[in-house]
């Protein structure tokens, strides 16, 4: 969409932006908006949150209930993100593979907190989630992926996988990771505790996705963009594509950008380069395709744009790097009526010459 800044993980979104709920309260690091440093999930953690020292009882009592409120609805847009991403990652595998951008997963998404990293932030995220420290838990489930299948829920309490502990260390990525790797050597055994009860689910193999993470992060800014292995989007975004359809279509457009090479990460992970004008119409054109072939309507997927200028008219002939907002519903609306023509005639989604898959 526009500006891309480079970013980290769902946590550090979570952490430094949950601040706001008991701003009026305190002062508080961010650690979501660019600075002179951006620090990793973990660190992030360690930021000042919640009613201060000179604060009244009542005033902490309340902080903390408004970080567990905002952790929930954090967790539940994530949710959205993942219903509507996890189709895109899937039915566009075969575009994806062609760029050596295919990745095994289990269709789950697993974390783990502590009160040294996550200070302020511990007491709600581990009533939210039920756990104590360290202790890792399934925080999101892709619906129809492996682990959904085979009965793995939201909530669940990770105690082992293929007979051993889990390593909690780094971020939910790396983790999650490391749950979907040991699926390459045949099926997972995850031994979990749900409401309590100790539970063994077999995750018979994992599903070929294309290799793109998606996150959440918060602030009202209109805004999505990709970092090369990541896409995000701000809950500005999905509230104004309140339709899933309209967010597949923005979600695809930076799914296109990761896989198509237009944006990467040098050696310390940070977003480089800029896009050009003509990267962007790719980008629309191929993200369409993808948003097609995973079944959401594309019908109206022109109107984006046009709900993107009424949020800021400066768009509507905005220039650098991104074309603006009239010109790419122009171009997207040619688009949109050639996958139309391909679907009635039974043809095959490829937006040749940009992509073409295997089969």
């Amino acid at each position: 969409m526009r500006a891309r800044k480079p970013f980290r993980w769902p946590l550090a979104a979570l952490l430094a932006a949950l601040c706001l709920a008991a701003l009026a309260l305190t002062g508080c690091a961010s650690a979501a908006g660019p600075g002179p440093a951006e620090p990793t999930a973990k660190s992030a953690g360690g930021a000042s949150g919640g009613a201060g020292p000179q604060a009244t009882p009542e005033a902490r009592r309340e902080a903390e209930l408004q970080r567990e409120f905002a952790a929930q609805t954090y967790y539940e847009r994530l949710d959205r993100l993942n219903a509507v991403a996890w189709p895109l990652a899937t039915a566009g595998e075969p575009l994806c593979r062609q760029r050596g951008r295919v990745h095994q997963s289990l269709g789950l998404v697993a974390d783990s907190f502590n009160r040294r990293d996550n200070r302020r932030w511990f007491a709600a995220l581990s009533g939210l989630w039920g756990v104590g420290e360290d202790t890792p838990v399934v925080i999101g489930v892709m619906p129809g992926g492996p682990a959904h299948l085979a009965g793995v829920r939201r909530g669940d309490v990770l105690r082992a996988a293929k007979g051993k502990p889990l390593d909690v260390s780094g971020n939910s990525a790396d983790l999650t990771r490391r749950l979907d790797d040991l699926a390459a050597g045949g099926p997972v055994d995850l031994e979990l505790v749900r409401a309590g009860k100790p539970l063994t689910l077999t995750i018979p193999a994992p599903k070929a996705i294309c290799d793109t993470r998606f996150t959440v992060i918060l602030g009202d800014a209109v805004n999505a963009y990709a970092d090369g292995k990541n896409v995000f989007a701000t809950y500005g975004a999905m509230n104004l594509f309140a339709k899933d359809e309209d967010l597949a279509v923005v979600l695809g457009h930076e799914l296109a950008h990761n896989i198509l090479g237009h944006v990467r990460q040098d050696a310390s992970g940070k977003a480089t380069g800029a896009t050009t004008p003509q990267q962007e119409a790719e980008a629309d054109a191929v993200g369409l395709y993808f948003t097609a072939r995973a079944g959401f309507n594309i019908k109206d997927a022109p109107g984006v744009w046009r709900r993107l200028a009424a949020q800021n008219p400066t768009h509507i002939s905005a220039g650098g790097d991104h074309p603006s907002t009239a010109a790419r519903f122009l171009n997207l609306e040619a688009v949109r009526d050639e996958i139309l023509m391909r679907q009635a005639a039974g043809l095959p989604l490829i937006p040749r010459p940009r992509v073409a898959p295997t089969q």
